[in-house]
């Protein structure tokens, strides 16, 4: 997912109810001199909308003037809620997941410029720091800046 600081939509709990309330679980604020845009990074963050079956161990959230216009985090399935849902059992959700927890694996799920893009589970270290940092690294692969002469246009999402 590439995007345009600028241009850029906003993200909102309407399109998306699975999105991190930037509210809660926050670890620590952060600006991101290149492209001037507010990072806040959570740690076990609600989701904005009524959506309990999605879980968020972490996320990273970038804000233009206050609006949140990207959004990555780690999801995962909540069986419990899951199973409510379906009226299935909880061993039998993990019996098809293939897990032994109340979790499925989290997946990295990115959100920008009103599309959700879900690139696969996470596989990489465990503690918050290295999760963070993946995080800052997906966010700062996800903005093109300009040089002149260079023509990126064809990598935005518009």
């Amino acid at each position: 997912m590439i995007l345009d600081k600028d241009t850029a939509s906003v993200l909102t709990v309407k399109d998306w109810p699975t999105l991190a309330d930037i509210r809660t679980g926050v670890v620590k604020r952060d600006r991101d001199e290149e492209t001037g845009l507010d990072l806040i990074f959570m740690k076990n963050p609600s989701s904005l909308g009524d959506d309990s079956m999605v879980a968020i161990s972490h996320s990273v959230a970038a804000l233009r003037d206050g609006m949140m216009i990207f959004s990555a985090s780690l999801e995962s399935l909540d069986l419990r809620s899951l199973s409510s849902a379906l009226g299935e059992s909880v061993k039998s959700l993990q019996s098809e997941y293939g897990i032994r927890g109340y979790l499925t694996p989290a997946r990295i799920t990115l959100y920008g410029n009103g599309e959700k893009e879900d690139i696969g589970v996470y596989l990489g270290g465990k503690s918050d720091e290295e999760v963070f940092d993946f995080l800052q690294s997906l966010f700062e692969d996800s903005f093109v800046e300009v040089e002149e002469g260079e023509d990126y246009s064809d990598w935005i999402v518009e």
